[in-house]
């Protein structure tokens, strides 16, 4: 996979929308992931709401994605 794709495949979430967009202003693939992180972290603990299979879909991609990233190759994706 490409970082283009996988910026892509990030916008495509509907998790997207609930995360912060960091991305839109710092525009790399590790700002795309660290908003997808957090917002997924929230909704798995409860914090925001979100159903299991938006959780499932968006830590799927997070897992996927993870090697393409600077700073968050060792991340641990715990949820």
């Amino acid at each position: 996979m490409t970082i283009d794709t996988a910026i892509s495949q990030g916008h495509a979430l509907s998790v997207y929308q609930d995360s912060e967009m960091a991305d839109l202003k710092q525009p790399t693939l590790d700002a795309l992931w660290q908003s997808i992180y957090d917002v997924v972290q929230l909704g798995t603990y409860g914090i925001i709401e979100m159903d299991d299979d938006e959780i499932k879909e968006a830590r799927d991609w997070l897992l996927e994605t993870q090697s393409l990233t600077e700073d968050y190759k060792e991340t641990v994706v715990y949820f």
